[in-house]
């Protein structure tokens, strides 16, 4: 007997969604936790970096209209492999607000591990 998959377990490589590539420069101590947090959850870091991307594009960004976190420059760069559309809507809105993709993905980060001061957001 063949096991049938958990739909609410397939990636989106899994439904055959095309991938892109997504370089952003994060800090390593917030790189190792999402990395953590990936593996507790049994998702890749990739998807959870999506999902966490996807939130805060859906349900946080209009609160950050005057300021986004950045992270260090010398941070180091990591490439996440990501469903296209979502890359390429990170991309645009990047290019429509004039601001570095980094900065979009490391305020994301650090508010879904509640590591951003949302007094930010309001100013």
């Amino acid at each position: 007997m063949v096991a049938e998959p958990n739909d609410a377990n397939l990636t989106d490589q899994d439904w055959g969604i095309p991938r892109s590539a997504l370089s952003v420069r994060i800090p390593s101590w917030a790189h190792k936790r999402m990395k953590t947090e990936a593996r507790e959850a049994g998702v890749t870091v990739a998807d959870l970096y999506a999902a966490v991307i996807e939130r805060f594009l859906d349900d946080e960004i209009q609160h950050w209209s005057k300021a986004l976190l950045t992270g260090p420059t010398s941070s180091p760069s990591t490439t996440l492999a990501m469903a296209r559309p979502l890359v390429l809507r990170v991309r645009a809105i990047a290019d429509e607000r004039d601001v570095l993709i980094s900065a979009l993905v490391y305020t994301a980060v650090l508010l879904h591990l509640d590591e951003a001061p949302r007094a930010v957001a309001a100013a």
